[in-house]
């Protein structure tokens, strides 16, 4: 996709291609925190920027879902029940989940294209597939001992948070996430347009297709500006169809 971006006079005219890479063993909301902080120290050097328009594809959509979301305290009460002071976590796990449940859209974001998103979770996080992925992922210490503690916070019964592998980026994924339900509670935020491009490995029969791992179910957005069904398997973003439909809307965001 991005040869073709760039190949493009008028994609090279109005854009640079900025990347965020996001370690596979971090739940998605700390790795949208991360991101959060790298944003900060670049609206800081360069206070002028453009409006950005971010592609975040798979799980780089949830991400990118993130930074269009007014959080409040809904998460944070919809996991814990309780106020952050009422709650026995040590300092360092209570900021930890503090970075990833409290925040605000992003007012550099000017657009959002989600490829082949799990945007409502996807079963395969909570199968064999997602059991064996998270077996050979590596997680950072910090996310496994704020785990524990979550566990010993609240009333999570222990199954569904499975501290014998943790929570990860893929268990993030599962459709009973907690954490995935309460934020799908919450409306992103009005005035910024974001599109679907949504794979069914050329079957067309949404809306009951797949892409192989996210079904339409999870990636379809009622209020999106536009929605293009690819015959195309989870790589979407390598989809001849998907990569002329992020041409036209970047194209048509540039005008």
């Amino acid at each position: 996709m991005i040869n073709r971006l760039r190949a493009d006079p008028v994609i090279r005219k109005h854009y640079q291609f900025w990347f965020y890479s996001y370690p596979t063993g971090y739940p998605f909301a700390y790795s949208a925190a991360i991101l959060r902080e790298e944003l900060d120290g670049v609206e800081k050097q360069f206070p002028k920027l453009q409006p950005m328009v971010v592609i975040g594809h798979s799980m780089g959509g949830c991400i990118s879902r993130l930074l269009l979301t007014d959080s409040g305290d809904q998460l944070w009460m919809k996991i814990f029940g309780r106020p952050p002071d009422e709650v026995p976590l040590s300092p360092k796990t209570r900021e930890y989940f503090r970075e990833e449940l409290f925040f605000r859209h992003r007012p550099e974001i000017g657009r959002v294209i989600f490829i082949a998103s799990p945007l409502r979770g996807s079963n395969m996080a909570t199968g064999m597939i997602g059991g064996l992925a998270t077996l050979l992922i590596r997680e950072p210490t910090l996310s496994s001992q704020a785990s524990q503690e979550m566990l010993r916070a609240t009333n999570i019964r222990e199954e569904e948070l499975r501290p014998k592998r943790r929570a990860n980026s893929v268990d993030s994924l599962s459709p009973r996430s907690r954490f995935l339900n309460a934020l799908n509670t919450i409306p992103m935020t009005p005035g910024v347009p974001y599109h679907t491009i949504i794979g069914d490995r050329g079957r067309g029969d949404s809306p009951n297709s797949s892409d192989g791992v996210v079904p339409y179910w999870s990636s379809h957005m009622d209020r999106a500006k536009s929605e293009d069904i690819v015959p195309s398997g989870h790589s979407a973003h390598q989809n001849p169809q998907a990569i002329e439909d992020v041409l036209r809307i970047l194209k048509s965001h540039a005008k």
